[in-house]
């Protein structure tokens, strides 16, 4: 009996989900960094197995939007929460707290009538003890709102615990079917989306805690071409967008350190993903007010699915 679905990952930022997705794959598909909100679109990640084949989508994390960047980032969402078999709340364990954007998505989650599997990770960095209050807080949240969770599963994304038995729950609640993608297929965003996510995972880890929620990437030209020795390579032009005048020299850094930095890190990422040599150019623009403008944000609003 071979289970098949889609499985969104839904939770507050930095609750783990994408960490949580590149684990379950065994693939990185989707970027990590310690700053919220750092998944902007639905990603997903495809777990084929002899048993199964779940597919995996990634959300940005639960958050009351002030832009339109964040809207179109909720609206992926509730997306998932609509188009997927069955949602994984993930809840992080140190920092547990039920607030309002926390509530209103498992009102819309409980409202679509979706099996709901809550895992609440980080367990390796709190005590024993606490893991039960913060179930009993959200049994009883959900209680209330008429719902229920077909299971409970605490774990550890960065110790692998409790993964296997995660798998083994959802596993349980899919429905039976026929494989979707083929055995070899991990994700089903392009090369293209991943090296655009690549260079701002890069920006995001050097930059400072003010200017990552301002930039965006777009990747300009992304061609490949064969040197005279036979050899390939990918050609890419990248613009890093900002919001302020005042964040673009910070990006740039002294004597273009910072962004060679950059540079040089997604670099060696995007040639190992691509398995090719890779000659990278990145351009600093100013684009004033860009998280409102639908011209900036279309990377981003069609992606959601």
């Amino acid at each position: 009996m071979y289970k098949t679905g889609f499985v969104g990952i839904v939770g507050k930022p930095n609750a783990g989900k994408s960490s949580l997705v590149n684990k379950m794959v065994g693939f990185k598909v989707a970027i990590t960094t310690p700053k919220p909100q750092t998944t902007r679109f639905n990603i997903k990640g495809i777990r084929t197995s002899d048993t199964s084949q779940i597919i995996f989508v990634d959300t940005p994390g639960v958050h009351n939007p002030k832009h339109k960047l964040g809207e179109y980032m909720m609206k992926g969402v509730n997306v998932a929460i609509l188009d997927t078999d069955v949602i994984v709340y993930l809840v992080d364990a140190t920092k547990p707290v039920l607030d309002e954007a926390n509530k209103r998505i498992m009102n819309d989650i409980v409202k679509a009538k979706k099996k709901i599997i809550l895992a609440i990770n980080k367990i390796d960095s709190i005590k024993k003890e606490n893991i039960l209050r913060i179930i009993e807080e959200y049994n009883k949240y959900i209680d209330n709102i008429g719902g229920s969770f077909k299971d409970i599963i605490p774990i550890s994304v960065y110790k692998n615990d409790g993964l296997d038995i995660l798998v083994k729950c959802i596993e349980e609640v899919l429905p039976e079917g026929e494989i979707i993608f083929s055995e070899d297929e991990v994700t089903d965003i392009s090369e293209r989306d991943i090296a655009e996510e690549i260079i701002r995972e890069k920006a995001l880890s050097y930059l400072n805690e003010e200017i990552p929620h301002g930039i965006n990437v777009k990747i300009e030209k992304m061609k490949l071409r064969t040197t005279e020795n036979g050899n390939e390579v990918y050609d890419i032009d990248a613009e890093i967008i900002c919001k302020k005048d005042s964040h673009k020299p910070i990006i740039i850094g002294k004597n273009g350190e910072m962004l060679k930095k950059i540079s040089t890190a997604s670099r060696r990422e995007i040639a190992e993903m691509t398995d090719t040599r890779v000659n990278l150019k990145i351009w600093v623009k100013v684009r004033k007010d860009w998280e409102n403008i639908d011209n900036f944000l279309g990377n981003i609003k069609d992606k959601i699915r």
